[in-house]
Formats: C-alpha cells, sequence, structure tokens
C-alpha cells in the first residue's frame, strides 16, 4: 500500500499552523504581563528595563534548552521577544506618543556601515524609555543632508567623517567650544532651529578625567588631525600643557599654533617627558592590530596612556602602556563619554553611560571571530 505523502505533509503542517498559533497566543500574554509589570514599576517610581533580569532569563532559558533549537537562534528570538515588550511598555508609559510622533536621530557620514553609534544611542533610548529611533545614513553631499534634516523634523544628528568641518556652513548656529574647534560633531534640532557642538573635547576629558587629574599635567598628543584638534581644546579647558607630536611639521605646527602649545616631530622623539598620552592617530585601528604609533621604550610607567581608537578594544599601545605598569584609558570610554553628551543635548536627560558602554563593547565583540 502506497503513502499519500501529499497527505502527511498536510497533516504535519497543519500541526505546525496550531503550534504557530498558540505561540503568538502565549507572545502576546507574556507582553500583556510585560506591560503590567511596567505600570507597576512606574508607580513605584522603580527603573522598568532590568538589564540584569533579562540576562538571568536568557541564561536560563539557555540551560533549559535540549531540543533541537540552536542557542544562537534562541537569542535572537527572545532579544526580539523582550523588545517588543519593551515597545509595549514605552508606549504604555507614553500613550500620547505615537509612532508619528516618535523623535528620529541618525549619523551623517562616509563611510558610516561600522558606525556603532546606532547600536549605542537605540540601547540608551530603550533603557530611559525615550521614544527615539537611531539611524546611519551615508551621505555624500552634507548640505542636502541637513536640508532633509530640516524636511523631515529629524531632532538631533551625529556628524562624521568628513563632514565635520563642511556641515558648520549648513547650520544655523555654533556653539562657542564648537566653533574654537573649528568642527561640529552634534546638530540639534531646536525647534527648527540647527545648532551645533562639539562633543568630542568632553568625551576625551571625562574618558580622562576617571583616571586621572588633567590641570597642571603635561599632556602629549600623537596626531593633527580633527580629534587632536578637539581633544587639545578640552585639555586646555581643563587646565592641561599640551605638546602636539605630528609626522607632518606643517599640520603639526599650525595645530600647535592654534592651541598655544609646543609641537615636536613625531621622527625625532627621544623622550617623552609627559604625564599624560593620547593617540589621536588611526595607527593601530583593526584590521592593522599590531601597528603603535610609538615605540614602547618611550613609555614609563607612571604615565596615562590613552587611545582615542576603540577597536581593538585594547590596542597594541594600550597593551603595551598596561604591561609596563602604566594606567590606561581605553578608546571606547572616549566614544561613550562622547555620545553620553549628545544624549544629553538631544533629550535633556542624563544619559546611562554604563548601559551605553555594555552595548558598545557587546557590539564589537560580537564582530570579533569566533575560534572552533
Amino acid at each position: 500500500m502506497s503513502i499519500n505523502h501529499k497527505t502527511s505533509i498536510g497533516a504535519l503542517r497543519d500541526e505546525i499552523d496550531a503550534i504557530d498559533k498558540q505561540i503568538l497566543e502565549l507572545i502576546n500574554q507574556r507582553i500583556s504581563i510585560a506591560i503590567e509589570i511596567g505600570k507597576a514599576k512606574k508607580q513605584t517610581g522603580t527603573q522598568v528595563v532590568d538589564n540584569a533580569r533579562e540576562l538571568a532569563l536568557i541564561k536560563r532559558l539557555l540551560a533549559l534548552n535540549k531540543g533541537l533549537l540552536k542557542n544562537n537562534a534562541l537569542r535572537r528570538i527572545f532579544h526580539d521577544i523582550i523588545t517588543a515588550s519593551r515597545e509595549a511598555q514605552r508606549a504604555e508609559a507614553m500613550p500620547s506618543l505615537g509612532p508619528d510622533s516618535q523623535a528620529l536621530f541618525c549619523v551623517f557620514g562616509d563611510p558610516v556601515a561600522h558606525s556603532l553609534s546606532p547600536v549605542m544611542h537605540n540601547r540608551a533610548f530603550a533603557y530611559t524609555g525615550y521614544n527615539g529611533l537611531y539611524m546611519a545614513f551615508k551621505v555624500s553631499d552634507i548640505s542636502q543632508a541637513i536640508a532633509g534634516m530640516r524636511v523631515l523634523g529629524i531632532k538631533g544628528a551625529s556628524i562624521t567623517m568628513p563632514h565635520k568641518i563642511n556641515v558648520m556652513g549648513q547650520i544655523d548656529e555654533i556653539d562657542a567650544m564648537a566653533r574654537d574647534i573649528g568642527a561640529v560633531n552634534t546638530v540639534v534640532n531646536q525647534n527648527g532651529v540647527l545648532k551645533g557642538y562639539n562633543t568630542d573635547c568632553h568625551g576625551a576629558s571625562a574618558a580622562l578625567l576617571k583616571k586621572t587629574e588633567i590641570a597642571n599635567r603635561n599632556v602629549a598628543i600623537l596626531g593633527a588631525g580633527g580629534a587632536a584638534r578637539a581633544i587639545g581644546f578640552g585639555i586646555i579647558a581643563e587646565g592641561g600643557k599640551v605638546t602636539i607630536f605630528n609626522r607632518s611639521k606643517d599640520k603639526g605646527e599650525a595645530l600647535a599654533g592654534v592651541l598655544n602649545a609646543s609641537f615636536c616631530p613625531l621622527a625625532e622623539i627621544k623622550t617623552l617627558d609627559c604625564d599624560i598620552l593620547i593617540n589621536t592617530t588611526s595607527v593601530g585601528m583593526s584590521p592593522h592590530v599590531q601597528a603603535t604609533p610609538i615605540s614602547k621604550k618611550l613609555l614609563a610607567p607612571e604615565m596615562v596612556v590613552m587611545d582615542i581608537v576603540y577597536n581593538p578594544i585594547q590596542t597594541q599601545l594600550l597593551k603595551d602602556a598596561k604591561m609596563l605598569g602604566c594606567t590606561i584609558v581605553q578608546g571606547v570610554d572616549m566614544f561613550v563619554y562622547q555620545g553620553a553628551s549628545q544624549f544629553k543635548l538631544w533629550t535633556g536627560k542624563n544619559a546611562p553611560v554604563e548601559i551605553m558602554k555594555k552595548a558598545v563593547l557587546g557590539a564589537i565583540n560580537e564582530d570579533k571571530p569566533k575560534c572552533g
């Protein structure tokens, strides 16, 4: 007797349809309960988002998973379910805000695919319950992007390379520090008026101040580009004394003149007499992770060494410095603190710095090649 495969497949598909219906009902039931938990937390003034609870939930489910579902798929599925629950909680907490009134933020740059700003800011929005969305846009013409920002009512934008200087001619007002630096990395839309800021300088200073004082310290800055300029202004604002070290004499002397700082060609360094060393170049960035801007022979245990490169998290320069006993400051810290300043400018809320840092570190670790 022959088997009717068509009938068998149809029956199995009916079973799948029934199971899918049950799964959908259970997910909606779960979201409904999450909304009630959110209401209860709001009444008691408790933070709605509980990251520790969510991590424990995933860990527990991974331990329970003995079936055919792969752990990576399990993580993705429940991440999406948790995200849906958070969105429902936010909508309940802010009933007057519908999809049409969600605040849009973005980063304009070219290239921009590598940017971790969307990961960082969207995580901060979700954690604080702010009804915002952050997206990355590859932009070749910054004037058109800013025009689009006006038309679409985009609330804020991060500006990255190569537009930090050219954007200054496209906006309405510029903060005094950003004007002195000569570059804007943050735009705020204040009721149709676009105002530019530079949070890079604050990001570097905030990261350093977690580890050391800056006032009256001798600070050696490697590089003379836009990052060096912003960081140099930030160091001087905190009372530090700056020396610029750069390969190109013309660029190095020009920046030193603007900062009223000293200059030394990078190739002529014999010794480094400084309290703080900051690398603002791209040397050591992935994939060239074994490169370093200076010899480790120039480092001393009493130095504080900072690298603005944040991928890899610990560059060769920082590895050398750590091995010698120096205090190190990672580029991730500067990146997160400048982002935290942006978040405050855009939302008026204090940024969840540690949550933002975890999001960035998690994204970098996910991109690492896996062995085995």
